[in-house]
């Protein structure tokens, strides 16, 4: 139907939570993992403006709009990206990510039809999520909502004496600067690996 060659559909609960419902490989999962740990990049764009985010070749986007995502996914492959967001009423509650190995545009048919089918799924993946939220095992199912990341801000928070925002921002700084995923320094706060009190100047 679409000429994609891989899509994730992802969804934000209303305390911030972030749940990855779908994802059609490991290239489609780490763009997503990328744009969660640097908290920018055009699913970020799409959900905080509730509007289709167009990058038809990833070569010649000159940066400005996602600097650490421009440098990020120069590495990843990727020739082009298209997010769409999840509309439940006036609210955005996801999006849904699609790429292609090669540069280019969707067609402005395509486009339309891609928006569609994300209207189409808001509902149905709002539900689902919020059904997965209360079920027992769901990382057995591969749909976590990163509950280490919002324990680690919470003890960073503590540690460094500054707002949950604050703390959410040093873990960004920490994983970016060290080159580790924003899960990974999570679990090593959450494990008493290191502390936000010690390291925090280093971040």
């Amino acid at each position: 139907m679409l000429p994609v060659d891989g899509a994730s559909v992802s969804v934000m609960t209303a305390a911030g939570s972030h749940s990855t419902l779908s994802s059609s490989g490991e290239l489609a999962t780490r763009l997503e993992q990328v744009q969660f740990d640097l908290g920018e990049g055009p699913h970020w764009s799409a959900l905080r403006s509730g509007e289709p985010v167009l990058v038809d070749d990833t070569r010649t986007d000159d940066g400005r709009r996602w600097p650490m995502f421009a440098h990020a996914i120069a590495e990843l492959g990727v020739g082009s990206l298209f997010s769409f967001p999840l509309r439940v009423g006036a609210a955005t509650v996801g999006v849904v990510d699609l790429h292609r190995t090669r540069p280019g545009a969707l067609t402005p048919t395509q486009t339309d039809l891609a928006s569609a089918l994300a209207r189409g799924a808001a509902d149905e993946a709002l539900r689902w999520a919020a059904a997965d939220a209360e079920a027992e095992g769901r990382e057995q199912f591969g749909v976590g909502l990163r509950r280490e990341v919002h324990q680690a801000t919470g003890m960073a928070s503590v540690q460094l004496g500054v707002s949950v925002t604050d703390a959410f921002a040093w873990l960004r700084a920490r994983a970016y600067a060290t080159g580790q995923t924003l899960d990974e320094v999570a679990r090593d706060v959450v494990a008493g690996r290191i502390s936000a009190r010690d390291v925090g100047g280093e971040a």
